[in-house]
């Protein structure tokens, strides 16, 4: 099987390659050695034969990776600032101007800021979370960041990228708890916050990857509920991610205008009336062309 490369070790090679690949792209080179640095350091302390992090992993699968790595020269990544701040993307450099916008309106309206930024992968979340702690242009501000990652349910839940677990640091809950207490004012997460766990209203949200389907855009703009609170997407102009954000934006005010049209609710309360059926039944509100359905 290694004589293949088609061996556990082999398969998680190629992941680390491509994470680390698109995080260089989506991030920057510095984002990408940091990753490709923590990765390999970890992996060497999993591949010990002492170490059973992951029981399907074989001896002589580790003993080749540890032959393999030890090929492999390392140099910790620099914390210069100069270096993390030219060698990030122009993406990232928007973000950063998003962050301190939202946090100079929020000081501006003397209210303590707080905001969620939704990221598609787990293994760009880890970078994320690692740039934006050390970058030069947030020195000076008040950010107190942490992740959540939630669970993974795809081939990679099982694969050598699943190393990458041990590289986030706490409990969801301690997460969780720091930012409903004040300590941590921004979280970094995957879909996991956008529903299913108990969180605050955020005065921003901020989407680093456009959602994929409807359902996620509504979940992630509902964490976005506070008096004075931003919804931002982060996207390629001239590219699809445009469009369909445009047909999610259509989809929900027609959602929304189905729901509070009263003329329409007039209508089912004379209904629910002349059926004689009792007040408190259950209302149920659907839009076929989107499958959403409301039960009240």
């Amino acid at each position: 099987m290694i004589f293949k490369k088609d061996s556990f070790t082999h398969k998680g090679l190629r992941d680390i390659g491509n994470a680390a690949n698109d995080i260089c792209l989506d991030l920057g080179e510095w984002a990408a050695d940091w990753f490709v640095f923590k990765v390999i350091e970890h992996a060497r302390k999993a591949a010990e034969p002492s170490n059973n992090v992951m029981v399907s992993w074989r001896h002589s699968e580790k003993a080749y990776l540890l032959r393999a790595l030890d090929k492999v020269s390392l140099t910790p990544v620099s914390y210069y600032p100069d270096d993390i701040d030219q060698c990030c993307t122009d993406k990232v450099n928007v973000l950063l101007e998003c962050l301190l916008a939202e946090m100079a309106e929020a000081q501006s309206l003397n209210e303590e800021y707080s905001g969620l930024i939704f990221v598609e992968r787990r293994d760009t979340v880890l970078a994320l979370v690692e740039v934006l702690k050390h970058h030069p242009r947030l020195k000076d501000v008040h950010l107190k960041i942490g992740m959540l990652l939630g669970t993974s349910d795809s081939s990679q839940r099982h694969s050598m990228m699943d190393i990458t677990r041990n590289l986030a640091k706490g409990s969801q809950e301690d997460t969780l708890d720091a930012f409903r207490d004040g300590s941590m004012n921004l979280i970094v997460s995957t879909a996991v916050a956008e529903e299913g766990i108990d969180i605050q209203a955020c005065c921003s949200v901020i989407r680093w990857d456009p959602p994929q389907n409807m359902k996620s855009w509504v979940q992630s703009r509902g964490r976005a509920r506070k008096k004075r609170s931003n919804f931002t997407v982060m996207h390629q102009e001239g590219t699809g991610q445009q469009s369909g954000m445009e047909k999610w934006m259509r989809e929900e005010r027609q959602m929304l205008e189905l729901i509070y049209d009263q003329s329409r609710i007039a209508e089912f309360r004379e209904d629910d009336l002349a059926g004689g059926e009792e007040e408190d039944d259950e209302w149920v509100f659907e839009i076929p062309s989107t499958g959403f359905v409301s039960i009240s």
